[in-house]
């Protein structure tokens, strides 16, 4: 091929290239015209974003839920965000902080204080009363979730601690379930020689089991109402000293090596976790074929105090600044009273407080479950229950007392020091709050 036709090759072939690309445009720019008229046609779509911590069976039937509810509403779309407890506190500070959370978002009890203090942290549910059942709700059921009046969050169970043994354990070893501290440090000298604990549980079990002795043994508060700090360094010398007995001698498995597996094994004879984890710790267990059998609370005789607490399980709350708070409500509502989503749920987060839901549980053999036992427990033995104070569950309160226990627990720091240290740091986080 000589150079001109090599030439009139070269710009046959760049002509066509041009050609192509302006008919492609054209092609592109029809079909977007077409697809925003189609658009335009189309009702405008909702979208929802909601967020949750669990496990992942709450993950699996959460996820089913929002399916039911997006068939039933249609036109509305529920993105989500989920994960498991640990972190997940941390995370939602900084959405909050960043104006970055949920529409709809399971809350803890103690976050109401902590991200609501005048109440208009979250969306006030009362003027959303049009799209939430609030009659299924008692006038106390809803006074938990209200701030200055308003109602930031409705509880899904009431919640409280209870204790769980594995009763095969317990037989082989000729035990009787423990009634007082005492009990359990007589269960411990029978059971630290085969290298096992009376009681294996999580961090904040652990800060909350000492807070009860704390209270049952001096007559006095951890806390005080406000979420004041009102144990004295002699307190918490006195505190830490017993926290090394427990572990010293067998009653307590140390934080650190706390592993679910192990209660479930049988190297713990017990844990102590909330009545919403009854399906972890008791069902679970029951599951392997071991028999469980519920426990007492340990008391000192003539306490003053039980220091034994309950709360709301979990609550849902919707954003503040939510731009549908229509819609918002309803898959609120849905979530706590559509018979759908109760099946689903079932008692995985505990026994529901709203009357709706119990309504349907009920039908499906509700008062047969170890969770609706445990409550019906809880209930009955009320007058011995405070209503939790927030700063309880306070994550970096709890950080605080258990690394500077550690030091002490470790021969890195006298007893006298670490209280002094962990009394001064949990002083500065509370003051941080305000």
């Amino acid at each position: 091929m000589n150079k001109r036709n090599r030439f009139n090759y070269i710009a046959l072939i760049f002509v066509l290239v041009i050609i192509a690309g302006v008919v492609f445009a054209l092609v592109m720019l029809s079909s977007s015209l077409r697809a925003g008229k189609e658009h335009e046609d189309k009702p405008d779509e909702v979208r929802l974003l909601m967020s949750w911590w669990g496990n992942d069976v709450r993950h699996l039937y959460t996820m089913e839920g929002v399916d039911g509810y997006q068939e039933k509403n249609p036109g509305i779309e529920v993105d989500y965000r989920y994960g498991e407890w640990n972190g997940y506190e941390k995370r939602t500070k900084v959405w909050m902080e960043s104006n970055n959370e949920a529409d709809v978002m399971q809350i803890n009890y103690a976050w109401i204080s902590e991200y609501s203090p005048d109440g208009t942290g979250f969306y006030d549910l009362y003027e959303l009363s049009d799209y939430i059942d609030l009659d299924s709700f008692t006038e106390e059921e809803l006074s938990y979730g209200e701030k200055n009046g308003k109602l930031n969050a409705l509880p899904i169970a009431m919640n409280t601690h209870t204790f769980y043994y594995n009763q095969d354990v317990l037989d082989a070893y000729g035990l009787s379930i423990p009634k007082s501290w005492d009990d359990l440090f007589a269960m411990a000298k029978v059971l630290a020689p085969e290298g096992k604990y009376v009681l294996g549980m999580a961090k904040k079990q652990t800060f909350l089991f000492l807070l009860a002795y704390y209270e049952q043994s001096s007559g006095k508060q951890f806390f005080d109402e406000d979420g004041s700090l009102a144990i004295d360094e002699a307190g918490l010398t006195e505190l830490l000293k017993f926290y090394r007995s427990l572990i010293d001698e067998h009653v307590l498995c140390p934080v650190d090596d706390f592993d679910r597996s192990e209660y479930m094994s049988g190297t713990y004879a017990g844990t102590m976790c909330w009545i919403s984890d009854t399906k972890i710790y008791c069902d679970g267990l029951a599951e392997t074929g071991v028999r469980v059998t519920r426990g007492m609370y340990p008391k000192l005789a003539g306490a003053t105090r039980s220091g034994w607490y309950v709360k709301p399980a979990t609550m849902w709350a919707i954003n503040a600044d939510t731009d549908h708070p229509e819609e918002a409500a309803k898959l609120l509502n849905y979530l706590l009273t559509d018979p759908d989503m109760v099946t689903l749920q079932q008692t995985e987060k505990g026994v529901p407080v709203s009357d709706a839901a119990v309504a349907v549980l009920m039908e499906e053999g509700l008062d047969q479950t170890n969770e609706y036992k445990a409550t019906q427990e809880m209930n009955e033995h009320q007058e011995e229950f405070s209503l939790i104070i927030p700063n309880m569950e306070n994550e970096n309160i709890i950080d605080a007392f258990k690394s500077g226990a550690d030091e002490y627990l470790f021969d890195k720091q006298s007893v006298e020091d670490c209280a002094k240290e962990i009394r001064k740091e949990m002083l500065d986080i509370i003051t941080a709050q305000e």
